[in-house]
């Protein structure tokens, strides 16, 4: 168990040491997955745009055959767990070649897990092809 003060006096010192504000930001939105508030509107679209390219290709690798669903869904399931964690969603997304910041990650994988679990099950998954 870490307390608050450790955790500070880590951070604290961990940003003494990074040439900037800004590169220190960037580190913090990429280790933890949680971007700094910006324009709301610019990362609502970026988000709906990274669904529609992440469902576009899916439903190309499918060629729409939902069987290939389950199919493509155990191929990024790495840890056999029955559902998809979020640094699965970021290695597929690697894998279908599209180029995003990591900060836009975090709310893609929230709206695809309906049911706010923390994982994208099957369930989750195949209805987010299907919409």
């Amino acid at each position: 168990m870490i307390t608050w003060n450790e955790w500070y006096d880590y951070y604290s010192d961990l940003s003494m040491s990074t040439p900037s504000d800004e590169y220190f930001v960037r580190m913090m939105e990429s280790t933890w997955q949680i971007p700094e508030k910006d324009d709301a509107e610019a990362t609502k679209q970026t988000v709906k745009h990274l669904h529609a390219e992440v469902k576009s290709r899916i439903l190309q690798l499918a060629r729409n055959d939902r069987a290939l669903f389950r199919k493509i869904f155990n191929d990024f399931d790495l840890n056999g767990s029955e559902s998809l964690t979020i640094d699965e969603v970021n290695n597929l997304i690697a894998k279908l070649r599209i180029s995003v910041e990591r900060k836009y990650i975090y709310p893609f994988f929230k709206i695809v897990d309906a049911n706010n679990s923390g994982a994208i099950e099957f369930e989750e998954f195949e209805a987010y092809l299907l919409a």
